[in-house]
């Protein structure tokens, strides 16, 4: 089921996003201490250039076919079982983060995620549907299909690189060349799992392509998908703000959660949105986010599976 890019007025869509990301914002300044520069910052790189990098280098680039059968009974299973997915964020993943030896922690944590985000939502809207995986799945290896992957990949990797702290920490361990050589690639191909199929199969390939069926709109379905993807966290910044590693300071809010959601966790799902909008390609989002991490993932891979001290 395919929508043009004018179909379901997307500068509605847009406008309200950014209205409500400024909202919280200002909320987040007024009654709490939250610092806005990494929130704007985020807003400027995610938000905007990377989007439009995302459809500057899909120009051209035609949709693999995608079928969509019940929009929307599929949309309701998907977003009532994001109750179920913040209450494993919050418990689930807690219970695993008291595992401590590595390589175990790490793998009991890939196999549960592929669990919550990949295998019950694909037998839920299988059954719901009657997809075949390849429905489900749309993959092309094709180079030219691939294109978009490399160059949005690479323009991740630049901003990690002069924006993250990954090549710093990299230059601090003092890693030789060759293990290095040898990590990198195997860092990379887990993190294909771990964040690329994990999170894109759920929110992109799932989520957002049913929720643009219901409201008729690609750039509908790619907003509301985002602002999903920001909210299910929020249970888990508010009840487990240590865990998450996130600049919300020991004990926040609900309120500072939910905002914090909003104004830098959904600007995450924007840019993939676009390369899922544009390309209806999974191999594509994955690529990509998967080198989005790369960097700042690679030093602590490499030590949880005991390829350096």
């Amino acid at each position: 089921m395919e929508y043009s890019a004018r179909s379901g007025r997307p500068a509605v869509y847009i406008a309200a996003y950014f209205g409500l990301w400024a909202s919280s914002l200002i909320l987040l300044r007024s009654f709490g201490t939250f610092d806005p520069s990494e929130a704007v910052a985020a807003l400027i790189i995610l938000g905007l250039i990377f989007p439009a990098l995302a459809w500057i280098c899909t120009r051209g680039k035609a949709n693999l076919s995608i079928s969509l059968r019940r929009p929307d009974a599929e949309s309701l299973a998907l977003v009532g079982y994001l109750f179920v997915l913040a209450g494993v964020i919050v418990y689930g993943f807690g219970y695993v983060a008291r595992i401590s030896a590595e390589p175990v922690h790490s793998i009991v944590l890939l196999i549960m995620k592929l669990l919550v985000f990949v295998i019950i939502p694909a037998t839920l809207i299988s059954t719901l549907g009657r997809y075949t995986l390849a429905e489900l799945m749309p993959i092309s290896l094709m180079w030219r299909d691939l294109l978009p992957a490399l160059w949005m990949s690479l323009a991740a990797l630049l901003m990690q690189a002069f924006l993250g702290r990954g090549l710093h920490d990299l230059g601090e361990a003092h890693l030789p060349a060759l293990r290095l050589l040898f990590a990198a690639p195997l860092a990379f191909l887990w993190l294909t799992l771990e964040v690329g199929v994990v999170e894109e199969f759920f929110f992109r390939v799932l989520l957002q392509e049913r929720l643009a069926g219901v409201l008729r709109s690609s750039w509908g379905g790619l907003i509301v998908a985002a602002l999903l993807f920001g909210l299910v966290h929020a249970p888990g910044f508010y009840l487990r703000p240590a865990a998450t590693q996130e600049l919300l300071g020991p004990h926040p809010s609900l309120f500072m959660a939910v905002g914090y959601s909003i104004v830098l966790t959904s600007l995450a799902g924007l840019f993939l949105g676009v390369l899922w909008m544009r390309t209806k390609n999974f191999a594509v989002i994955v690529i990509v986010h998967a080198a989005g991490d790369l960097l700042p993932n690679l030093l602590p891979w490499a030590r949880s599976f005991h390829l350096i001290r």
